[in-house]
């Protein structure tokens, strides 16, 4: 082969070379030109996005600060039951206590009252028996003095 030949055949090689990088090039401006719009787009619906999603969350704030609202609430309802239901207890067991006292003391009365009803009818037929006896005694005297 001649060095003409070879430059010849070097040349085209440098030419295809050149054509295919340049094509390449294109192809590379082209991408990056789709990347670009592609970025552009996705960067647009994310901004488009972000202002629905911010009244969104300004809704979700004022609906959580009604939820601590109401569980605030809540908490103060619950502790004036709990307080209530520990006096009602508390006076229960005051009124059981005192029902109980009243039950023994009218028990202890009444106790009081048979045993000295009792007592008294034991005293009065003993004192019945005692007159019968002397009585009894007398009129045996009588009859044997007679």
């Amino acid at each position: 082969m001649i060095e003409s030949d070879l430059n010849t055949i070097i040349g085209i090689a440098e030419i295809l070379f050149f054509l295919t990088m340049t094509v390449l090039a294109v192809y590379l401006i082209i991408s990056l030109k789709k990347f670009s719009s592609s970025i552009s787009t996705i960067e647009n619906k994310v901004i488009e996005m972000t202002e629905q999603i911010t009244p969104v969350i300004s809704d979700m704030k004022i609906v959580t600060d009604d939820i601590r609202e109401i569980a605030d609430r809540a908490k103060f309802q619950y502790n004036k039951i709990e307080d209530v239901s520990d006096s009602v207890i508390t006076k229960g067991h005051a009124v059981v206590n005192t029902l109980e006292s009243l039950h023994s003391y009218s028990r202890n009365l009444l106790e009081n009252s048979r045993n000295f009803i009792s007592a008294l009818s034991n005293g009065f037929r003993s004192f019945k028996n005692k007159l019968s006896a002397s009585s009894f005694h007398e009129d045996q005297k009588v009859i044997f003095h007679k």
